[in-house]
């Protein structure tokens, strides 16, 4: 869950973006995992799933490949681009806090690295300028096992 005032807004990066509505300091807390919005997914249960709600999870979850799980934000969270230079800290896979990497004013737009939040794209590698449903390589979770 977001733990500050965010909106979505068209993105320079790729299509949405999450935006602040306020300024944050350097190591502020940003997100943290709310079991009241954010949802686990098991991963057989993601398997079962038709194959469009399958690929939209995919696309905007975050794999935890020791837990079998996948973690979709409840909120906005869900739309932070990639940055080879993000202004976020994940301090975990899936479940791990994100902290401001920097003071950062309203308007900016929230990025991560991919590869430090979610296991399927750390391994597999991801095209980053591709569109959202093909972020990551084709046939990875199928690699994985997923």
């Amino acid at each position: 869950m977001l733990m500050v005032e965010t909106e979505l807004a068209p993105s320079p990066i790729h299509g949405i973006g999450t935006f602040l509505l306020e300024p944050v300091r350097a190591g502020q807390l940003i997100w943290r995992f709310d079991e009241r919005i954010d949802r686990v997914i098991a991963d057989d249960e993601l398997r079962a799933m038709p194959r469009r709600l399958r690929d939209y999870l995919m696309t905007y979850s975050t794999f935890h490949e020791g837990r079998g799980v996948w973690v979709l934000c409840g909120d906005n969270g869900r739309h932070f681009n990639h940055s080879e230079t993000p202004n976020t800290i994940s301090l975990g896979i899936a479940f791990g806090d994100d902290v401001a990497g920097a003071d950062l004013p309203a308007g900016t737009e929230l990025t991560t690295d991919y590869r430090t939040i979610c296991d399927a794209v750390r391994r597999g590698g991801a095209d980053f300028a591709a569109a959202p449903a093909s972020i990551v390589e084709p046939g990875i979770f199928d690699q994985l096992g997923v």
